[in-house]
C-alpha cells in the first residue's frame, strides 16, 4: 500500500479502497475514477478529489458547531440544542445531495481547526461573561463531540440503516464529488449506475477480506 501525502491528511490507496489518516474510508481507487469519469484525473489530482469528499464529510461536525454558536445567542438554549441535533442528523444523512464545487473553499475554512477553536473560544467566553452557564455547558459538550467527531463515529456504526442503496455514506459523497467536478469541468457526466456498481463491487470485495 503506497502513501500519497496531502497538505492536510495522508491518503493511502490499496487495490480496492482508499483511506485517509483521518479515518475516512472510500471503496474506490484512482482506477475507479479513470474508468467511470475519463479525463477527470487530468484536471484534478486524485488526493484532491478524495480530500474534497472529506471536506463534505467533516462539514457535518463543523456546520453543526457553527449553527449552535449562532442559535445560542438568538433563542433559548434547549431549543438551540434540539435544532442543532436535528440539523446534525439531517446533514449527516443528506450531505451527499448538497455537494457543490463552489462551496468547497468555505467548507474548508469551516473545517479548519484554527477557525473552530477561535469560534469556540470567543463564543464560550461571551456565554461565560454573561452568565449563560447552560449555554456554556452545552457549547463545551458540542465542541468536544463535534471537534473529535465522536457523534459521527457513533452514527457510522448504524450506517446501514441510513443507506437504502447499499452504498456507504462516504462513498455516496465521493460519487457526488466526482459528478459535480465532472460537470464543473464540462466533462461527460459519469453514468451514475456504472459508478455505483464500481463502488458496490469494491465494497463487497472489502467485506470478503
Amino acid at each position: 500500500m503506497a502513501a500519497k501525502v496531502s497538505h492536510t491528511q495522508n491518503v493511502l490507496e490499496s487495490g480496492f479502497a482508499t483511506v485517509t489518516s483521518g479515518g475516512h474510508w472510500f471503496h474506490a481507487t484512482r482506477d475507479t475514477v479513470k474508468s467511470v469519469v475519463p479525463g477527470l484525473l487530468q484536471r484534478y489530482d486524485y488526493k484532491e478529489l478524495i480530500l474534497s469528499a472529506v471536506a463534505w464529510i467533516d462539514s457535518t461536525d463543523s456546520l453543526s458547531l457553527i449553527l449552535f454558536f449562532i442559535l445560542v445567542f438568538l433563542i433559548p438554549v434547549w431549543p438551540a440544542v434540539l435544532l442543532t441535533i436535528g440539523f446534525y442528523f439531517f446533514w449527516y444523512i443528506n450531505k451527499s445531495a448538497m455537494v457543490s464545487v463552489s462551496a468547497l473553499p468555505l467548507l474548508k475554512i469551516a473545517n479548519h481547526e484554527a477557525f473552530q477553536l477561535g469560534l469556540a473560544t470567543v463564543a464560550l467566553s461571551i456565554l461565560g461573561i454573561y452568565g449563560n452557564y447552560s449555554g456554556l455547558l452545552a457549547g463545551i459538550v458540542f465542541f468536544f463531540l463535534f471537534k473529535v467527531g465522536l457523534l459521527r463515529l457513533f452514527l457510522s456504526r448504524f450506517e446501514n440503516r441510513f443507506t437504502g442503496d447499499g452504498i456507504p455514506l462516504n462513498d455516496r459523497v465521493l460519487k457526488m464529488v466526482l459528478i459535480r467536478h465532472a460537470m464543473h469541468e464540462d466533462l461527460t457526466t459519469p453514468e451514475v449506475n456504472h459508478l455505483e456498481n464500481h463502488i458496490k463491487e469494491a465494497f463487497l470485495k472489502f467485506k470478503r477480506k
